[in-house]
């Protein structure tokens, strides 16, 4: 099934970004690398405040639409220019941002869109998969469960209710938030062991959002 594979690899991306933060903490030389230019970046938001602060939450935004970029690079940039919890902030705004933007293009541009960003037999997949499963649980498992773009996109085409669909992603990209800026915390700080640590619990926590989204199905439906 294709939700399967497209889980086994996210996971698989998930555990392997863990890996090499680790070791890249780990490692002098790609250590002092990676402090360049987080210092490079740090001189250039000191000196442009607000577009720095700008460029990160489009940025952000940009993840939660498009699988091929990651946001999770820019955050120890955020955390060592703010601190951890405005930074944490700026990414869930963008993270949020994104999502509704996605299912604003489901919604309202159609089919056509979201099958040129997903792909057509994927989109189908996750449209037949999901649609006995539009319950509030069922789609709060369904955002955490697969890259962020994708519920936006299928819950748009579904016409599931915008104000469920904001509260699961807000509830389901919050956790996801802290687990990234803590991670950049841990690089900045060189704590390989406890950035592994907190990346094997959060591979966990995302196998069982898994195992909830594959058990549940039939539950009261929302639409609006």
């Amino acid at each position: 099934m294709k939700i399967d594979r497209m889980y086994q690899r996210q996971l698989a991306l998930l555990g392997t970004i863990v890996i090499l933060a680790g070791l890249a903490a780990g490692s002098d030389a790609v250590y002092s690398r990676g402090e360049e230019l987080i210092a490079l970046c740090e001189a250039a938001i000191s000196r442009f405040p607000l577009l720095g602060v700008a460029l990160f939450i489009l940025l952000a935004m940009t993840s939660a639409m498009l699988f091929f970029f990651s946001s999770a690079i820019l955050v120890p940039v955020g955390v060592s220019a703010w601190g951890a919890v405005p930074c944490l902030l700026l990414l869930w705004l963008g993270w949020l941002l994104g999502g509704v933007v996605a299912f604003a293009i489901g919604r309202y541009l159609g089919r056509s869109v979201a099958q040129a960003l997903i792909g057509t037999a994927r989109l189908a997949s996750f449209e037949n998969h999901l649609r006995d499963r539009l319950g509030f649980l069922g789609v709060l498992a369904f955002q955490a469960t697969l890259p962020s773009e994708i519920p936006g996109y299928v819950l748009g085409l579904l016409r599931y209710r915008f104000s469920h669909y904001v509260s699961a992603l807000a509830l389901v990209e919050l956790p996801y938030a802290i687990f990234t800026v803590y991670l950049a915390a841990s690089f900045l700080q060189r704590q390989s062991v406890l950035l592994i640590a907190v990346g094997a619990g959060a591979v966990l926590a995302s196998l069982f959002a898994y195992r909830i989204f594959r058990g549940h199905g039939h539950p009261e439906q929302h639409r609006s």
